[in-house]
C-alpha cells in the first residue's frame, strides 16, 4: 500500500484564471504517511497548442492529421540533491511547497475543443531512485483582451439592400432592407436587427430568424478542416403584415474573443446570419455578415452610411434578382477572405503587451465560464 496520501497542485486563485503575461502561482501538496528518500522534486510549465483530427481515404484507411506548437515551456526544481547518486528526505505529514513562474506577454488564450486545443498546464514530479516517479498535473486558463476600439474599421453598421423575385404563377417580388447598428460586440451587449421589407406578391414572409454562427478553422501543413456551431439563434414568426418591419434581439452570450491571436494552427471568427423565410416551396433568403467579438466595448458604435438607394417606395423597380448593396466588407468566401476580416495575427516574439485604449470604456458583464467558452473540458492527460 502506498505511503502516499495527497499530491496535488494547488493555484492561489480558486478559478486558476490568468492574463497572459501575469506571474503564475500556487503550491505544491504533498502528504505521506511515513519518511521517503527522493532525488527531488521539481515542476515543470508548459503552453502548447495542437490540432487533430482523421479522415478516410479511398481504401477506407483512417489518417490522422495532426500539428502542433510549443508557446514556452519551463522546469524550476523544488527540492533538489548534488547528482545522481544522491538523494534527500521528504518528510513524513503534510508538506506544502510553494512555486511561480512569469508567462509571456504574446500567447493565444485558452481554447478546448474536440478537433484541437491551446492549453496550459503545470507537472509536479517526485523523483524516486530506482522506482517509478510520482507525478500530478492540472491546467490552468489564460485570458486575453480585444480592444473593440482599436479596431473600429471591423465594427462597421450594416445597412444592406436584396430582393426576391419570384416567378411560375407569381409575378411580383420582396424588397429587403437589413440594419444592424454595429458589427463589434462584447459578451452581454445585444444585436438588434431590423429587417423592413415591401412584399408586392401574395406570398407571405413565414419566419425571420438571427443566427450566431462561430466557425473554427484547424490548419495541417497543407490542409484545413472548418467547423461551424450555431451559438446562439432567435426567430420571429407570422403572420405578418404585407408591408412592415420585422426587429430582432439575439444576446451575446459569455464566449471567447474573435481570433486566437499569436496562434498559427486554430482560427476563429464569427457570423451573424439573418434568414428570412417564406410560405410555399420558395427559397429563403439567407445573407451572413461577419461579426467581431471582443472584451472591451466600443466607446460609442460607429455608424453605417447611407444606401445608395433605401427602400421607401414599393414602386421602385429592380432589373437584377438579387440588388445587394452591404456596407460591410464583402461576406467571406473563402479561407483567406475570412481570415482578412479578423485583426492582423502578430507572430510569436518578445514584444510588449498592448495597453488599453485611453477612450475604453467598460461594462459590467459577468466573465465567462471556461466550460461554456471553450465548448468541452478535454482529457489534459498526455
Amino acid at each position: 500500500m502506498s505511503s502516499l496520501r495527497a499530491f496535488r497542485l494547488e493555484f492561489n486563485r480558486s478559478t486558476a484564471t490568468y492574463m497572459a503575461g501575469e506571474i503564475v502561482s500556487g503550491n505544491i501538496i504533498v502528504d505521506i504517511a511515513k519518511e521517503k528518500q527522493i532525488r527531488g522534486l521539481f515542476f515543470s510549465a508548459t503552453g502548447k497548442a495542437q490540432v487533430h483530427w482523421t479522415e478516410n481515404d479511398s481504401k477506407q484507411r483512417t489518417k490522422h492529421y495532426i500539428n502542433s506548437e510549443k508557446y514556452f515551456q519551463l522546469k524550476c526544481n523544488i527540492i533538489s540533491t548534488q547528482g545522481s547518486d544522491s538523494w534527500v528526505k521528504l518528510p513524513r505529514g503534510y508538506n506544502q511547497y510553494p512555486f511561480s513562474f512569469q508567462m509571456p506577454h504574446n500567447i493565444p488564450y485558452s481554447f478546448e475543443h474536440r478537433n484541437g486545443y491551446v492549453r496550459y498546464t503545470v507537472n509536479a514530479v517526485i523523483d524516486r531512485p530506482w522506482k517509478f516517479n510520482h507525478e500530478c498535473k492540472a491546467a490552468f486558463t489564460v485570458v486575453s483582451s480585444l480592444d473593440l476600439n482599436v479596431h473600429r474599421e471591423k465594427c462597421l453598421g450594416v445597412n444592406d439592400e436584396t430582393r426576391k423575385n419570384f416567378c411560375c404563377f407569381t409575378n411580383g417580388a420582396i424588397n429587403l432592407q437589413i440594419s444592424i447598428s454595429s458589427s463589434g460586440y462584447v459578451p452581454g451587449q445585444m444585436v438588434n436587427t431590423i429587417v423592413d421589407y415591401v412584399n408586392s406578391t401574395n406570398i407571405s414572409i413565414t419566419r425571420v430568424c438571427t443566427k450566431l454562427l462561430r466557425k473554427l478553422q484547424f490548419h495541417f501543413t497543407f490542409k484545413t478542416i472548418t467547423n461551424d456551431f450555431v451559438i446562439k439563434r432567435t426567430e420571429q414568426t407570422g403572420p405578418f403584415p404585407t408591408n412592415g418591419q420585422v426587429i430582432s434581439e439575439l444576446l451575446i452570450p459569455p464566449i471567447p474573443p474573435s481570433c486566437l491571436e499569436y496562434c498559427n494552427i486554430i482560427d476563429l471568427y464569427y457570423e451573424l446570419i439573418v434568414c428570412v423565410h417564406f410560405s410555399g416551396p420558395h427559397r429563403k433568403i439567407m445573407k451572413r455578415y461577419p461579426v467581431l467579438i471582443g472584451t472591451i466595448p466600443l466607446c460609442f458604435p460607429p455608424s453605417a452610411p447611407p444606401l445608395h438607394n433605401v427602400i421607401s417606395n414599393p414602386s421602385i423597380s429592380y432589373t437584377n434578382e438579387s440588388a445587394i448593396m452591404p456596407v460591410l466588407t464583402p461576406t467571406p468566401t473563402s479561407e483567406q477572405s475570412n481570415a482578412s476580416y479578423l485583426p492582423a495575427r502578430k507572430s510569436v516574439g518578445s514584444v510588449v503587451p498592448e495597453q488599453p485604449s485611453s477612450s475604453s470604456i467598460s461594462i459590467d458583464i459577468p466573465p465567462p465560464l471556461y466550460e461554456e467558452c471553450m465548448s468541452r473540458t478535454q482529457d489534459i492527460r498526455d
